[in-house]
């Protein structure tokens, strides 16, 4: 009885832990049931800007410094309706810029961006 008490507990105060386009710690897989994660793994020697644009619209994601992995967690209005999204990575002291192609995400699934030193080398994954 006192196990499932404290699982209940457990249950109920987990949600409450968890926020939109927040950070969690670097290697962490986590899928959202709520929305879709994207974790940015940056090989790049500069800290990168990642943006997400949807139906036109440019969303700042955050920043991923140099040489770091970060996840995030996105709503499902930045999918729903079958939009494709495209990502975006600017680093940050350099002209240079990359764009995905259009990526198609569902409900509950994490991308992967692996950026590479030679950014046109870079490459994405969904699961």
């Amino acid at each position: 009885m006192r196990r499932v008490a404290l699982l209940t507990i457990a249950a109920a105060t987990l949600p409450l832990g968890c926020a939109h386009r927040q950070p969690v710690s670097s290697h962490d897989t986590i899928v959202s049931v709520d929305g879709w994660s994207l974790t940015v793994v940056n090989h790049h020697w500069l800290d990168v800007s990642i943006v997400l644009i949807s139906d036109g619209q440019r969303s700042r994601v955050g920043t991923v410094s140099a040489t770091r992995t970060e996840t995030y967690e996105l709503p499902a209005r930045t999918i729903t309706s079958g939009r494709v999204i495209r990502l975006e990575a600017n680093p940050i002291g350099s002209n240079g810029k990359l764009t995905t192609d259009g990526l198609t995400v569902q409900i509950g699934q994490h991308v992967e961006w692996t950026l590479e030193t030679s950014l046109e080398r870079s490459s994405v994954a969904i699961w």
